[in-house]
């Protein structure tokens, strides 16, 4: 159901140009320009590029330096992977948990509202990928149109905050899960040197060190295909180990788990509701890079990208909503914090390195492929560290939940959409 500017054609639409070339297609943090005079007057030293009609555009740089935009080759099928992907991983497993602590009618009601309220937000982002004569391929240069520069700093702490949380959750996890295949391996009689959390999670630290530098998202299609894949095979696991052993359990003591919360203090029950709303919000972190996904698709874009991201968001649903029910039917309030170790690194991969490259890109004005490969390099293990220095994975999801997707899921969006950016629809 797009919207009426959605209709504005492909040549009516303005390209926002860059500085330098984005290096990753998940970083999100373009210099932005504080009026529409620094738009028009934007100097650039690169050669001449095209513009959205193919005529040389001396304020576009050429398609080879800048591969967000130029290599449109996305299509619904590629957005319904990204967001597939962007909201599952680490968050199915934590459901089970949260449940335990909302009960059923807790954690149905909050876990639905969560997530219409965050697919609705979702559509609003898309919505405005395209306002008049502009296209905004990435989330601060919204947020600065919508709300000046205050937006700008707004959408900047949210994205930095959320996407470094994001990067320790997924490493540690990915850590945790490596360890736990291998003991696993060796406990059917192999002899196997024993290897600490430490040392999985910076094995998974260099292999998402490597990943970080493909250049956009067509280069991480092979990895977003295997990455579904895999993803939804562990939750068909998650599901058939838990009712499995749900009613292996019920055979013998014949009677099903316990799902009250008997025995909980009254403040160990309100901390654990509110870490558990955490954890529910947690996986609806798609807006942040919602539009650089929506970016690699031609316009007019908003359909397909509407497409993709309602069979992703669908997807991701059944699988984040199953696997909780699922968990907690079968093991109740004794539901430990993850209830089966795995992890997909794609996300994270995809995301590394955007924090630094941003930051250079407001205080250099050239920073040669050496730089930016160094900063990249320092914020991978500045990640992998923090994360070997955090056991508690549970907890630093719903702190997660709490502090970042809320305002990126449920507030910015929203306020963009009420901002007066375009006028409002009847």
């Amino acid at each position: 159901m797009p919207r009426a500017q959605q209709t504005t054609s492909a040549k009516s639409v303005q390209q926002v140009p860059d500085e330098l070339p984005q290096p990753n297609v998940f970083s999100t943090h373009s210099d932005l320009y504080s009026s529409q005079a620094d738009f028009l007057s934007h100097d650039v030293d690169e050669p001449v590029g095209k513009d959205v009609e193919g005529k040389d555009n001396p304020d576009q740089p050429p398609s080879d330096k800048l591969p967000l935009e130029a290599r449109q080759k996305g299509t619904w099928w590629s957005m319904a992977a990204g967001v597939f992907l962007a909201n599952m991983g680490v968050a199915s497993l934590t459901f089970p948990y949260a449940m335990a602590s909302m009960t059923w009618v807790g954690g149905i009601i909050a876990g639905g509202i969560a997530y219409f309220a965050s697919f609705y937000t979702l559509y609003l982002m898309l919505d405005l990928h395209v306002v008049g004569d502009r296209r905004f391929n990435r989330y601060r240069e919204l947020g600065e149109f919508a709300f000046g520069r205050v937006g700008r700093f707004l959408v900047a702490v949210v994205q930095y905050s959320m996407a470094v949380g994001i990067n320790i959750a997924y490493t540690l996890l990915a850590g945790q899960a490596a360890k736990a295949f291998y003991d696993e391996l060796c406990s059917y009689g192999s002899s196997c040197p024993p290897y600490g959390q430490s040392a999985w999670i910076t094995t998974i630290g260099a292999i998402v060190l490597l990943l970080c530098f493909m250049p956009d998202m067509s280069s991480l299609n092979l990895t977003s295909a295997l990455g579904t894949v895999t993803t939804i095979g562990y939750t068909a696991v998650i599901v058939g180990a838990s009712i499995a052993a749900g009613l292996k359990q019920e055979k013998a003591t014949g009677h099903h788990a316990e799902w009250n919360l008997d025995g909980r203090s009254h403040v160990a029950g309100i901390l654990g509701a509110w870490a558990a709303l955490g954890t529910l919000i947690y996986p609806y972190g798609t807006h942040i890079v919602a539009l650089e996904m929506q970016a690699q698709i031609p316009e007019p874009s908003f359909r397909p990208a509407f497409v993709g991201s309602a069979l992703g968001y669908g997807l991701a649903g059944v699988c984040l909503f199953i696997t909780g029910f699922a968990g907690y039917w079968a093991f109740g309030a004794d539901t430990s914090q993850t209830i089966l170790f795995g992890s997909t690194v794609r996300t994270k991969a995809a995301m590394s390195g955007s924090i630094p490259e941003g930051a250079l890109r407001r205080h250099v004005k050239k920073v040669n492929a050496w730089m930016r490969y160094g900063c990249r390099i320092g914020f991978v293990v500045g990640i992998t560290i923090v994360a070997i220095s955090l056991p508690f994975f549970g907890d630093i999801i719903a702190l997660i939940g709490a502090l970042s997707a809320v305002p990126d899921a449920y507030i910015v969006s929203a306020g963009m959409d009420l901002s007066r950016v375009r006028k409002p629809h009847k």
